[in-house]
């Protein structure tokens, strides 16, 4: 079930986008509760791919074990994983345009068994929390480091 689709310009090329976003050193500065990110094995990033998420969330330290679906540089990135009986498809599209780039995050929600009756509550509370993430990462790559 798609949960979002949210868009964002940001005014730099789509490769330069592309590589702020897979160097995961960045993805505290942009990506919602995540802490860190970390390619399991060490090897280069790749469809089929394991990355671990170590995230915040409510004080909480959480690892999510995610498998890359989708790696198209410079185009798409997507990972998926299931924690606590939903299952998260993100994906990350990026095009071209007149002065820089569109950058699309698409979230879609597989819930399991009985966490169907909670997916309500789950879609709000994903919808708020990624709902800024893009502008965040538009802030990070195009605001001069101070």
């Amino acid at each position: 079930m798609r949960a979002f689709r949210y868009t964002q310009h940001i005014s730099r090329p789509r490769e330069e986008v592309f590589a702020f976003m897979m160097d995961f050193r960045t993805a505290p500065l942009w990506r919602s509760l995540v802490q860190r990110v970390e390619v399991i094995g060490g090897e280069p990033l790749r469809q089929g791919s394991r990355i671990m998420l170590t995230m915040d969330a409510m004080g909480k330290t959480l690892q999510v074990d995610s498998e890359v679906w989708v790696y198209k540089p410079p185009h798409r990135y997507g990972h998926r994983n299931t924690y606590g009986g939903v299952t998260g498809v993100f994906e990350y599209v990026l095009e071209p345009d007149e002065s820089g780039t569109t950058v699309a995050f698409i979230g879609d929600l597989r819930p399991h068994g009985w966490m169907w009756l909670g997916l309500p509550f789950v879609l709000r509370t994903v919808r708020v929390r990624y709902r800024d993430q893009l502008l965040a990462l538009k802030r990070a790559i195009e605001e001069p480091k101070r």
